[in-house]
């Protein structure tokens, strides 16, 4: 029977959706005001978050990965990524672009599984100048005509003109690595749809057949498409999800590893302890004592 501590366990989201400039598809926002705000607790996001820092430096968690962000630096971060901002200097400014992902889907920006997956293991890259520049430049022309309320093609000029940034920022991070030129298919579809599903439902579903039902496809088809455009299986995917999310408690929360492994379905505390040493190297109590150390 799962306890009352826990049957209420959720990370909040950020969703931007409650910003009085959201458009139903994005939001824009200047360096003025606070959108992410400093050392709270980790957050769910659901949109996909362009930040370019102007002026000072932070360090923010996605997914339990420590990442630090400076001048001239700009870091992206996906829907249902776990986002923790640590810390923030006092003097951290910064530009904002927050995109619904039906928006950046609908764009149908080519490569996209590779494209999101590469900036994913490379959130944070850092700009020359002259990059800054043209990209701050970019970003202020958005701005200056999402500002034309006397224009009334206003959201359809400024959707076109964070296209365009979009693909700027692409192709910075292109500079990176040579990514082939693939349209987005199928098998992405269902791949970011089956990424969507265990997001939603690992907490009680850690089976392949489950989201292979859902998606109406077979476990083996499902685990073919994960393994060519992720490299891993299916399994591996909801179990990495997993343990990204159990990561975010034991490092934010005061649950015992027994509460934790009741929120999400494990049949005791030693079986979720196996488990998690078997995808981290350390046990649930190693993991929570490293992160105070830090």
């Amino acid at each position: 029977m799962r306890s009352k501590e826990t049957k209420n366990i959720k990370l909040d989201t950020l969703s931007f959706e409650d910003q009085n400039i959201f458009f139903e598809d994005f939001v824009i926002e200047g360096s003025d005001n606070d959108l992410l705000g400093s050392e709270r607790m980790p957050r769910i996001v659901k949109a996909v978050g362009i930040c370019i820092c102007l002026k000072g430096e932070g360090e923010f968690n996605a997914d339990s990965k420590k990442y630090n962000i400076k001048e001239g630096d700009i870091c992206v971060v996906f829907p249902d990524d776990i986002l923790h901002i640590r810390k923030k200097s006092k003097d951290f400014k910064g530009y904002i672009i927050a995109l619904t992902p039906s928006f950046l889907y609908n764009i149908n920006i080519l490569s996209s599984t590779q494209i999101y997956l590469f900036m994913k293991k490379n959130r944070c890259i850092s700009l020359s100048d002259k990059e800054r520049e043209d990209l701050i430049k970019m970003y202020e022309d958005m701005k200056s005509y999402d500002a034309r309320l006397d224009q009334p093609c206003r959201r359809e000029i400024t959707q076109y003109l964070i296209i365009a940034i979009v693909y700027e920022i692409i192709g910075l991070y292109k500079k990176g690595e040579p990514l082939n030129q693939q349209p987005y298919s199928r098998k992405d579809q269902i791949f970011f749809n089956f990424m969507e599903l265990v997001s939603l439902n690992c907490k009680k579903e850690r089976g392949i057949e489950f989201y292979a039902d859902k998606l109406c496809i077979s476990s083996r088809h499902l685990s073919s498409i994960c393994k060519e455009l992720y490299g891993q299986t299916a399994k591996k995917c909801i179990d990495e999800q997993i343990i990204i999310y159990v990561q975010a408690l034991l490092n934010t929360t005061t649950l015992t590893v027994a509460q934790i492994a009741d929120e999400y379905n494990f049949p005791n505390a030693s079986f979720f302890t196996k488990f998690f040493k078997e995808h981290t190297g350390i046990t649930p109590k190693e993991y929570r004592n490293a992160d105070k150390v830090q």
